[in-house]
């Protein structure tokens, strides 16, 4: 059985991590922290100015969609909605067309892929709107959301609170807090009851994510039935339950699956000296206990980039990849690497790994570092995948294409 390490557990390690596993690979998944899902929109960018699928034949051959190829981005993606589909939590969208959503701001989010109960709100639907907040709801303000779409153009008939058949409470509620308070019965029921003679003409409604958490689509299904209207769900400030929705989903999946999971220590590559083609031959987990070495027969970085800790920017003004200092590709001279405005694309989100089109990072040669050594996500450079709209379709891609190529 072949062994891999995967190092990072965001949406690029846990889902590298699960396709492995699902190959047949024994998987050993090692983090420092939860990666960015928490704070994630639960959806799946692919490229927000245009069409993808028309627009990523057009890319540069460095952009690590033309690296991975457009073959593993439509093989990931269908991956993951058979993944949501499994467990009752589906994926609505494709590559030919984006969805248009709103967000928590009223601004218009343009992505693939989204979970049922977002993709409902698709603002291409010309269906009027009415959005709704609900009582004690922090970070949620219905008014705002409305009269910012309607700015974009958006139809929207109304705005209120609704209310909550909940005590009052010493502090603001959380999304999270409400999501537990709809796996009950007994509250939905209750809701139900209070809502439905308040919504009398309208079709469809708008209101924040927090239609439960493990159980999210069958709360949706009921509440929407029980009311109704058409009910979409609108992802709030973080933290974020359609990010938290994702997690789950792929942490639940990789452990039915037999992943074996780290969490806490710093990673160090350990490379093998005792051969003649260079090889990693694991990672030393630096823990308080003192070093411990884990050797596999494959690595793969999911570190992501600057944010999340694969890439370090260092004072002295050098770039570094954090775990085995591989070289990156970087602008050098610290002034060069940001732009005044914070709405234009930023030179250092481009920052990372060369790599080929096998997902492996290369030397000044062009040649890989390390013949089992592979790279997927942020840490790839190449693509400023927050002015592109890109992140999560860059991350299922290039995930995908090195699982294909290094379980052959």
């Amino acid at each position: 059985m072949t062994e891999i390490i995967v190092i990072g557990a965001g949406l690029t390690g846990l889902f590298a991590s699960i396709l492995a596993a699902d190959r047949g690979a024994k998987v050993t998944l090692v983090t420092r922290g939860r990666g960015g899902l928490t704070l994630s929109h639960g959806c799946i960018d692919v490229w927000e100015r245009s069409t993808p699928s028309r627009a990523l034949s057009r890319l540069r051959s460095n952009h690590p969609y033309r690296r991975a190829g457009l073959g593993s981005l439509q093989a990931g993606l269908e991956f993951l909605q058979a993944l949501g589909r499994q467990a009752n939590y589906p994926f609505i969208g494709s590559i030919s067309r984006n969805l248009r959503l709103p967000t928590a701001l009223g601004a218009i989010h343009t992505t693939a892929i989204a979970p049922h109960s977002l993709a409902l709100g698709d603002l291409r639907d010309n269906t009027p709107i009415v959005i709704a907040g609900v009582d004690g709801l922090r970070d949620f303000f219905p008014e705002l959301v409305a009269a910012n779409l309607r700015r974009a153009g958006i139809a929207i008939d109304e705005s209120f609170q609704l209310p909550l058949p909940m005590p009052p409470t010493q502090r603001d509620r959380y999304s999270i807090d409400l999501a537990r308070s709809f796996e009950d019965p007994d509250f939905r029921g209750e809701v139900a009851r209070i809502w439905k003679p308040r919504l009398s003409g309208i079709k469809r409604l708008g209101i924040p994510a927090v239609l439960g958490f493990k159980n999210s689509q069958l709360v949706h299904e009921e509440i929407q039935e029980r009311l109704g209207v058409t009910l979409f769900e609108i992802p709030t400030l973080p933290p974020s339950l359609p990010g938290l929705r994702l997690e789950s989903l792929l942490h639940r999946k990789a452990m039915e699956l037999g992943v074996f999971v780290i969490e806490g220590p710093k990673v160090v590559g350990r490379v093998d000296g005792s051969t003649t083609a260079p090889r990693v031959s694991g990672v030393v987990l630096q823990t308080v206990g003192g070093p411990r070495t884990l050797t596999a027969d494959i690595v793969l970085l999911a570190t992501g980039g600057v944010l999340h800790g694969g890439l370090v920017f260092q004072q002295d003004g050098q770039v570094r990849e954090s775990v085995l200092d591989l070289p990156v590709i970087y602008i050098e001279g610290r002034a060069q690497w940001t732009v005044p405005s914070p709405l234009d694309a930023q030179p250092y989100a481009s920052f990372g790994l060369s790599v080929n089109d096998h997902m492996q990072p290369l030397g000044a040669d062009g040649l890989p570092i390390y013949s089992n050594l592979y790279c997927a996500g942020g840490l790839i450079a190449g693509a400023d995948r927050s002015e592109e709209g890109s992140r999560q379709g860059i991350d299922i891609a290039t995930a995908y294409r090195a699982i294909e190529v290094a379980l052959g």
